[in-house]
């Protein structure tokens, strides 16, 4: 920054056509100089800082997909167990006078209520296989029910496999926050210096202007005279 501090047109007035002509001619060069040294890193960070900003704004919108679908699970692993739940009323108010399918029923309810709670993937997929268990004997307590009773099972399985999607994705939007925080903190360290480089780029630029007017000028004058 002391080359910039020198770069003035101090004791220009002063000097003759020939003299000052050759200083201004030093000066304008020194100012382009500083333009030419400049504007390289100042390109550079532009394009880093063009890249950052649609990383940035891509992984947002991944992140919004990824918000969305597992919103999309939730709420279908939650129908697909309400839906049995229903089909295993309609059910059981159809079987009447067998005690031993209503004993059975009320166990496969009982568990297809609690694993309609929070559970890890592996806990849920062996409450299902016991459900799905549970359900297959009842078709052996009653006649003609087997064809609902496979509803009920698509249905639980069906739940089941949302869940797995959702244990699949569920640590993305941890991930894509941690991506994010780190692009910006990136961005954050590499714009101050970039608008720096603007301020010191458009000063030169504004300098220069004004010098080789001053050529211009001094040009013109030496025509007249």
């Amino acid at each position: 920054m002391n080359d910039e501090m020198t770069v003035s047109g101090a004791g220009v007035s002063s000097l003759n056509a020939f003299d000052r002509n050759e200083l201004i001619e030093g000066v304008a060069q020194k100012h382009k100089k500083f333009l030419d040294d400049y504007a390289g890193e100042f390109n550079e960070l532009g394009n880093k800082i063009k890249e950052l900003q649609e990383n940035i704004e891509s992984s947002k919108k991944n992140r919004e997909e990824i918000l969305e679908k597992i919103e999309i699970l939730v709420e279908k692993r939650q129908l697909f167990y309400h839906q049995a739940e229903k089909l295993l009323d309609e059910l059981d108010d159809s079987v009447s006078n067998n005690h031993d399918f209503t004993r059975e029923m009320s166990v496969v309810k009982e568990k297809l209520s609690k694993v309609k709670g929070s559970m890890t993937p592996d806990e849920e997929q062996q409450q299902v296989d016991s459900i799905l268990q549970a359900i297959s004997s009842l078709g052996s307590k009653a006649s003609g029910v087997e064809e609902r009773l496979g509803f009920v099972k698509d249905r639980v399985k069906e739940a089941l496999s949302s869940k797995m999607e959702l244990s699949s994705i569920d640590s993305s939007e941890e991930s894509y926050n941690s991506t994010i925080s780190s692009f910006e903190d990136e961005l954050a360290n590499v714009a101050p210096r970039h608008k720096w480089l603007e301020s010191r780029i458009q000063s030169h630029q504004d300098a220069l202007q004004y010098w080789e007017k001053q050529l211009l000028a001094g040009a013109t004058e030496e025509v007249i005279a």
